[in-house]
């Protein structure tokens, strides 16, 4: 196992929680973390020097070069570009909200969201468990069961409702159902209430680059609408998604 900087995961973990408390005071920071005021303040200090932290009276709070480093990870992979048209497209035609999630270290991240409310699973940049969700499902079902043993094994099968999946068997049973139909759900495994369907997207070679999915409310949303309506529009998504992909190598 490679040697661990206990100072840089100590920076890390300030930066952690200025983004969990929306902006602290060093005390609160300090409080929060267990460490003594001498020992953040000089992580503090560095972090304001390389501009990732500001000081606005005595609170402390994320720096807006965290903005530009966002930027550069959203583009390290042309194929994100043509994302958000696809999500509006699901948005539009569903009138629900709709994503486009990637996987990172074994869990979702959300890169592109489109919604009339206020819904955490739209949010740009909020991490999710794969298990949980349609688009983590999705991803899941193209892996090998190597792959989603290791990430079972360094996450977990958390319950978030009474309807997570916790058992490893019934997970791989559910994703080989995935792989049968190409169609993840996601029935209030999440959030109580929330129900969406997701598909993976795939490059020219068959290697994923990421996972669609449209959803909302349960009480607006019945199971004709989740399993029968919008599998066609979402479908219809990423078939135009990967045609894009698709120009991208191979221009005519």
């Amino acid at each position: 196992m490679a040697r661990r900087i206990q100072a840089t995961e100590t920076s890390l973990e300030i930066i952690e929680s200025l983004e969990e408390l929306q902006g602290a005071t060093m005390p609160e920071i300090s409080e929060h973390l267990g460490l003594a005021n001498s020992t953040i303040h000089g992580h503090l200090s560095t972090l304001m020097d390389k501009r990732l932290v500001v000081k606005e009276g005595n609170q402390y709070h994320l720096g807006l070069r965290f903005f530009h480093y966002g930027n550069v990870t959203k583009q390290r992979k042309p194929e994100y570009e043509f994302a958000q048209e696809h999500v509006e497209y699901l948005a539009s035609e569903t009138h629900e909200g709709a994503n486009f999630c990637v996987e990172e270290h074994g869990q979702v991240i959300v890169l592109n969201g489109a919604s009339s409310a206020e819904d955490p699973a739209y949010d740009i940049g909020n991490v999710f468990d794969m298990h949980i969700t349609a688009v983590g499902k999705a991803i899941l079902a193209e892996m090998s069961d190597e792959q989603v043993s290791e990430i079972v094994a360094q996450h977990g099968l958390p319950a978030h409702t009474d309807d997570s999946i916790t058992d490893e068997a019934e997970l791989f049973d559910e994703l080989e159902e995935i792989s049968r139909t190409g169609l993840a759900f996601n029935d209030g495994e999440m959030l109580e209430g929330l129900a969406a369907v997701g598909v993976a997207v795939k490059r020219p070679d068959s290697s994923v680059l990421g996972a669609l999915s449209v959803g909302g409310p349960s009480y607006r949303i019945s199971d004709r609408k989740l399993r029968e309506e919008f599998p066609e529009i979402i479908l219809e998504a990423k078939r135009r998604f990967e045609e894009d992909i698709e120009s991208f190598y191979h221009p005519s």
